[in-house]
């Protein structure tokens, strides 16, 4: 190929300013792993390795998972840091330099009074992010996936032996495609390169797969379930049955037919994703282990399942950019239980409860979320949570606090009372958070708390409701989560499903 003078002069600039980029410290914006190291302490605590890392901006965040649970927030370079997720082990997303020590805090509440300890922690890109081999692995940590690499994931496949009938359209979802083949053949297609092949027992397997393909062969009747919020679609379908190992105990169950199944002793405490009770596994015979990305911090866990011949399905429905789009992986498990008629007519029955909403009369309705940490701070929503958003769906206008540039990978932020006052004040609602903190049971102990609190418009008109704590375990009724906020906002409704008002 001829290159001109010009061109050789573009590719010279090109690399002098990615080798720059890279000799700097600073990476391209993308997703990478890092292999991550803790020292301090008692020496007992780690942090999971690899972990996701994000460049974005000229910033860089770690996505780090402790070994316990008991890690209620961090301090790094000043700033307090909150966890990020409800359940599980700590899991924080602060940000970092590569290949330097960094000096941290993390405050522990396994003793008996809290104590700040102090760490080190040292981040270091893994070789696979700096070579272009692409790995056939199922199991491969994929790293820096463009949006036009996810859209050709989606693609089907060639399956060998075996004729494309049709490929499914989703309403809301992006994640995901379901394409059908010959023999009732079924292929789940996901945006992170991965691909599940669903094949009825009798029919044969291919001798060559697409590269990174799981084999999940049904009728499934023994699943192990760590994706927790995968629970509510079988209870939707009716399907608990299916489940017979959990990552989560009876006592941490909302559900109610999970908690019934524990108490029969029909589902069993399986250990969390990242140290299952591998000896349960293979007594129970199970056939699907059905796990969420937190896995990929557990990579020794993935290759264990798989050298044991386990398929493992990693949901990614909490990559859904819309509510309803979370929801729609309703017709991926519908698919894996048999019960794709009842997954599409729920789909269809909680979808129609937000688009058949009257938002007439309820424009400009200010509505706000938060609840009270431990050291009387603020938690609240941004806007790119789910619950923010299924406000906005709902009519309601949701005020979002400011947020910093090395804030904005999580959907959470941690401020003041005063700074929440400074952007609240005249929300016309206020929502708290009770899937976090113990709500108050009346507005005057919301008072009692902090006397700001009756500066806001919605404290002083009476306009507080509280979330039940079940609601992260519902992502399936979204729907009625929608409604329910709709109701709320509308005609202030004070006792719905899962919003209750303050007295």
């Amino acid at each position: 190929m001829y290159l001109n003078k010009k061109s050789y002069k573009f590719i010279l600039l090109f690399l002098t300013m990615f080798v720059c980029l890279w000799g700097c410290g600073r990476i391209p914006d993308g997703e990478y792993a890092a292999s991550v190291t803790l020292t301090g302490g008692s020496g007992k605590a780690y942090v999971e390795s690899p972990c996701k890392l994000v460049a974005r901006n000229g910033q860089m965040t770690a996505d780090i998972v402790f070994s316990s649970s008991n890690y209620d927030y961090m301090i790094v370079s000043g700033q307090t840091y909150y966890p990020v997720n409800e359940e599980g082990n700590s899991e924080f997303i602060i940000p970092v330099i590569l290949d330097k020590e960094m000096q941290v805090q993390a405050d522990t509440t396994a003793m008996s009074t809290p104590h700040l300890i102090d760490y080190t922690l040292t981040f270091s890109l893994l070789e696979e992010n700096k070579t272009s081999e692409d790995s056939e692995s199922a199991s491969s940590f994929q790293i820096n996936v463009s949006e036009k690499e996810k859209l050709e994931s989606l693609n089907a496949p060639e399956l060998e032996g075996y004729s494309l009938l049709s490929s499914d359209e989703n309403d809301y979802a992006q994640g995901f495609r379901i394409h059908r083949y010959e023999k009732d053949i079924a292929l789940i297609a996901v945006d992170d390169g991965r691909k599940y092949l669903i094949l009825p027992e009798d029919v044969k397997c291919p001798d060559k797969l697409p590269a990174g393909t799981t084999v999940i062969k049904r009728p499934l009747s023994e699943i192990y379930l760590a994706a927790t919020g995968a629970m509510c679609h079988f209870d939707s379908l009716g399907a608990v049955d299916l489940i017979s190992l959990s990552s989560l105990e009876e006592k941490d169950w909302y559900i109610a037919s999970a908690k019934e199944a524990m108490k029969k002793g029909s589902l069993i405490y399986g250990g969390k994703y990242n140290a299952p009770d591998y000896e349960m596994i293979l007594e129970k015979k199970i056939q699907l282990a059905i796990e969420n990305t937190m896995l990929l911090h557990a990579p020794k866990v993935l290759e264990r399942l798989e050298n044991l011949d386990i398929p493992v399905f990693i949901d990614r429905s909490s990559y859904e950019n819309e509510p309803l789009g979370r929801l729609e992986w309703i017709r991926i498990y519908g698919l894996l239980a048999d019960k794709e008629k009842e997954a599409e007519e729920f789909f269809d029955q909680q979808k129609s409860l937000v688009e058949s909403l009257d938002k007439s009369g309820v424009s400009g309705k200010k509505v706000a979320v938060f609840s009270v940490n431990s050291n009387h701070q603020i938690v609240t929503r941004k806007g790119n949570d789910y619950l923010s958003k299924m406000i906005e769906q709902a009519g309601g206008v949701y005020l979002s606090p400011v947020e910093s540039q090395e804030d904005m990978s999580s959907t959470q932020m941690t401020i003041s009372v005063e700074a929440f006052l400074a952007y609240a004040k005249e929300a016309d609602i206020l929502i708290y958070n009770g899937t976090i903190q113990n709500a108050p049971k009346t507005i005057d102990e919301l008072i009692e708390i902090d006397q700001l609190f009756w500066q806001f418009e919605a404290v002083r008109d009476g306009n507080v409701w509280y979330t039940d704590k079940a609601l992260y375990q519902f992502a399936g009724k979204t729907g009625t989560i929608i409604e329910n906020l709709n109701e709320v906002i509308m005609s202030q409704e004070k006792e719905t499903e899962f919003f209750h008002g303050l007295d």
